[in-house]
């Protein structure tokens, strides 16, 4: 009898189109993993995706193939939108440990050139001003209604009241507060994704799916049937 084995097809050692090939191949090949990964080269894995993906439309393949992405400062309104793909993974960056700064925001591409730009940054930088102004009072307050602990560290209890004060502010911050977020998914959801908020009806989030396309487009393209980029 065959001995049984798990492995790992590492991703530092093949791409994420050879390693979504290996595994389609499976279905016909009687080879190994290890053996189908190891005959390929970027020229075949493209080849079987021609073929396979996109002349008979087994965008299912596409599922093997995992992409990680990382936005920086993108407003909280489109990291929302990108979150609202539940089968991806995601870690972004926290507003209970983290402090925003008084310029930590975005402007939206509509009101590049608008009546309304001047004041949309005196709100936001009077809601961020707020904000910071609040952190002190609210943390002694929280201080005073949070004893320590018995056997309690200076530093596990700071972390404690920390995650309560900042957590209450964190409120008065707007939509347009900038995130950092981690993203990881597979090369089918991403096209999904892209189709979906490619129409939503608000320029800061196209904009931020058009730099994802960009970024992604090539590979996510190599590995779907169709995928919507605007070049």
């Amino acid at each position: 009898m065959p001995p049984r084995d798990i492995y790992l097809l590492s991703p530092r050692l093949l791409n994420p189109e050879t390693i979504a090939v290996a595994f389609a191949k499976t279905s016909r090949s009687p080879d190994s993993f290890r053996a189908i990964a190891a005959e390929l080269s970027d020229e075949k894995s493209a080849q079987f995706h021609e073929k396979w993906v996109v002349g008979y439309g087994h965008a299912s393949v596409a599922e093997h193939a995992v992409l990680h992405l990382a936005f920086e400062n993108v407003s909280r309104l489109a990291i929302e939108c990108i979150e609202s793909n539940r089968l991806a993974s995601y870690t972004e960056k926290s507003t209970r440990y983290q402090k925003w700064g008084p310029d930590d925001f975005t402007l939206p591409p509509d009101l590049e050139n608008h009546p309304l730009k001047t004041e949309f940054i005196k709100t936001c930088q009077f809601l961020f001003q707020t904000y910071a102004d609040s952190l002190a009072p609210v943390r002694s307050l929280i201080e005073a209604r949070t004893p320590r602990r018995e056997n309690e560290s200076e530093e596990a209890w700071d972390r404690r009241v920390r995650s309560q004060y900042v957590d209450t502010c964190r409120f008065i911050l707007p939509a347009a507060a900038n995130a950092n977020l981690g993203m990881t998914a597979n090369a089918r959801l991403l096209e999904h994704a892209i189709k979906l908020d490619q129409g939503r009806p608000i320029d800061d989030i196209s904009v931020v799916i058009l730099r994802v396309s960009s970024r992604v487009g090539d590979a996510v393209r190599r590995m779907t049937v169709r995928l919507p980029i605007d070049e």
